[in-house]
């Protein structure tokens, strides 16, 4: 493969790790939308290779990124939403999630959602206002359902 090609392959794969592996959301409040001027762009090298004990240095996209979009290819093609940041409010039907930069967005809730508190199991009454969490949720139209919030909250 030519360099370039293999550069923007990367690159890519990049994005739409970040995406699959659940940092944050956006574009998922149909109130809120991205500025006029805001575009997204991969530079050759940004993605951190772990160190020997296996951790990615604090470089990590996946580590950084607040909130964002990611189309997935296949049959059919997928948009994911990730965000992570506050709990603004929560119900058994939704979840309201504010970044540190601002952006606020609001999820479905449905049987499917998986959440998850220090690593185990647990339910959507768990989670409160207030805690730290990472949402990754499905984009259909206008709708937006999480399918996984993690409580990062100790």
């Amino acid at each position: 493969m030519k360099k370039p090609v293999v550069i923007l392959a990367t690159a890519l794969s990049t994005v739409a790790l970040a995406g699959v592996v659940g940092i944050g959301v956006a574009s998922a409040d149909p109130t809120t939308s991205p500025s006029p001027g805001a575009s997204a762009s991969a530079t050759p090298g940004a993605t951190a290779k772990p160190d020997k004990a296996g951790k990615h240095a604090k470089g990590d996209l996946t580590r950084r990124a607040l909130h964002g979009e990611v189309t997935l290819g296949g049959k059919k093609h997928k948009v994911v939403d990730f965000q992570r940041g506050t709990v603004s409010s929560v119900s058994a039907t939704a979840i309201s999630v504010e970044s540190k930069d601002g952006y606020s967005a609001t999820y479905v809730v449905d049987a499917k959602t998986k959440v998850r508190q220090a690593k185990e199991q647990a339910a959507i009454g768990d989670v409160k206002k207030g805690d730290k969490v990472r949402v990754v949720a499905v984009k259909d139209g206008s709708t937006v359902t999480a399918t996984r919030i993690a409580d990062r909250t100790k």
